[in-house]
């Protein structure tokens, strides 16, 4: 076990969709749904994970579910993460499986908010405005919708969000997707657990949405992808880090980054 860490995001930080690839970037396919290739990612981004894992952990910290982010083949290239957190910080996998402790921590705190029973229940005279696409759980923990982004308003939810917020759920918007989560379903709450319970020093976050908030203030070193929309919240004197470049490009640039300065830790 390392004293140093990286939590990275996944969609939009280290691996992206068709829409978001140039086919200059020659890509290699990493996910595989409904026998298409939907999700990429560059041979440098593989080298450069597997050059920080000679001297950290690397842990994906992703608000994908578990059945979600395990079909992410990474060990087609010989990524073979021993920790990840899925469910945007509600779940976290040990070799796989479900840290059970921290699923206990989790029940407790969701105890906090209210049951998303209540939450959708609410949510029922809201499922047909205009532009709203698809509704979906996730694991029972938060729900989400896909929206049509030219015609969907999210002011149309005003009432809603104002309610859910004195009942301890949070909203995040996030490119088509809308999410509602309880207050405690973050990555931080993960990334605490982690490095209470292995003794992590120096921590290191990448991402690149108003989702990574939460996970990019909680570490000491955070990088910013250009292209995300996080960096509209970045004000003067903040820590964090802005690639110059995106997409691949970024992310690669990124890594880069985290390499030069964990080596300087080893001098």
């Amino acid at each position: 076990m390392y004293n140093m860490v990286v939590f990275s995001d996944l969609d939009r930080s280290i691996i992206y969709s068709k829409k978001f690839i140039h086919e200059e970037s020659n890509p290699l396919d990493i996910e595989i749904y409904n026998g298409e290739n939907i999700s990429y990612i560059s041979q440098k981004t593989i080298e450069n994970i597997k050059k920080i894992e000679k001297s950290s952990d690397f842990i994906p910290t992703t608000t994908r579910t578990i059945e979600q982010f395990k079909r992410i083949n990474f060990k087609k290239y010989g990524l073979d993460f021993k920790q990840a957190i899925t469910s945007n910080g509600g779940n976290i996998l040990i070799d796989g499986e479900i840290d059970r402790e921290y699923k206990s921590l989790i029940d407790g705190k969701l105890k906090l908010s209210s049951p998303i029973c209540d939450i959708i229940k609410l949510f029922e005279e809201y499922k047909y405005i205009e532009g709203i696409r698809k509704f979906r759980v996730a694991e029972n923990l938060f729900f989400y919708i896909v929206v049509d982004q030219n015609k969907f308003d999210l002011n149309d939810l005003n009432s809603f969000t104002e309610k859910i917020s004195d009942l301890n759920w949070d909203v995040y918007v996030s490119g088509r997707k809308v999410y509602f989560l309880p207050r405690e379903i973050k990555k931080s709450t993960a990334l605490k657990y982690i490095c209470d319970k292995y003794g992590y020093k120096n921590t290191f976050a990448i991402g690149d949405s108003t989702m990574d908030g939460d996970m990019l203030n909680f570490c000491n070193y955070s990088y910013i992808l250009k292209h995300g929309d996080f960096v509209n919240c970045v004000k003067n004197g903040d820590k964090f880090i802005i690639s110059e470049k995106e997409g691949f490009c970024g992310s690669e640039e990124i890594l880069d980054k985290v390499i030069l300065c964990q080596n300087n830790f080893n001098f």
